[in-house]
């Protein structure tokens, strides 16, 4: 039996000691924010900066609507 008692002993005395280690914090370095829509100055108005880039876009258009009434 003391063997017995001493294998029970150094097992629970192990698991002490790792859980004790595993209780530690991880400290996770937080994102750094992103701008998703940044304007960009160097050509002017309408222009945005790609997000992860440095290349300005300008999305922009014209629709053109016709119509006629009465008799051809």
């Amino acid at each position: 039996m003391n063997i017995k008692s001493l294998l029970l002993g150094s097992a629970a005395a192990l698991a002490a000691v790792s859980g004790a280690q595993a209780a530690d914090a991880i400290v996770a370095a937080e994102p750094e924010p992103m701008e998703y829509v940044r304007v960009c100055d160097a050509f002017g108005t309408g222009y945005f900066y790609i997000p992860g880039t440095e290349t300005c876009l300008k999305i922009g258009g014209f629709i053109r609507v016709q119509g006629s009434f009465g008799r051809d």
